[in-house]
């Protein structure tokens, strides 16, 4: 047998096969930040942040996560002629959204109440035995989601920024009497992260998107 030979043809299985391989490729992500301040519901803000352009890196997938505050007074009286139990949510619905507002994420931070009270005592003050006031409720609720969509690629890919609807509702109810008077004053702030997770191909120099990223920051 010719060994030389049987070598010969190792080496071009080997070469072969790493011809076929993929290239190896760098990941890594850029986060952006933003936050609205407390403010009586319902607002409508819009944040401003930067499009992913570390062209010719790609994009893996983008994740959004949303925190949300809300705080405020809660007051009810039930005007029922016999004892009720009476149950409040504090609550607003709080979200950030695409250019055309369909949502991204969506949060609603509450608290809730519940009191057993009597038959209504003949005044609406808020207090007594039929009623109740709540002056520093406050509550938080966060939620992060995840898009690989190929539309959501296009829609945050390109030069320049990328302008982001955000809006908190006051979404309060309360219930538990047949005759029921309710009365809120709502509050909310939300934190926003907004993280681009991407590869670059290994050809690229370390140098060359390095120092592109480092316009994000």
């Amino acid at each position: 047998m010719n060994t030389s030979r049987l070598i010969g043809r190792s080496v071009l299985v080997v070469g072969f096969c790493l011809a076929l391989a993929p290239a190896l490729v760098q990941a890594d992500s850029i986060t952006h930040t933003a936050s609205i301040p407390l403010g009586i519901t319902n607002w409508n803000q819009n944040i401003t942040i930067p499009k992913f352009q570390l062209s010719p890196c790609t994009l893996d997938s983008i994740v959004f996560s949303l925190g949300g505050h809300v705080e405020g007074q809660a007051m009810f009286e039930s005007l029922d002629a016999a004892p009720a139990t009476v149950t409040m949510n504090l609550q607003a619905t709080i979200s950030l959204q695409r250019p055309d507002t369909t949502p991204l994420v969506t949060v609603i931070p509450l608290v809730q109440t519940s009191d057993d009270v009597t038959a209504f005592d003949g005044v609406i003050d808020f207090a007594g035995t039929s009623g109740r006031t709540y002056s520093d409720l406050s509550g938080d609720d966060s939620d992060t989601v995840v898009t690989t969509d190929l539309d959501d690629f296009i829609l945050f890919t390109g030069l320049g920024d990328i302008v982001l609807p955000a809006e908190a509702l006051g979404s309060s109810y309360g219930s538990g009497a047949g005759n029921l008077v309710l009365q809120f004053a709502t509050s909310a702030s939300a934190q926003m992260t907004i993280t681009y997770y991407y590869q670059c191909p290994s050809g690229v120099e370390e140098s060359t998107w390095g120092s592109i990223k480092g316009l994000y920051k």
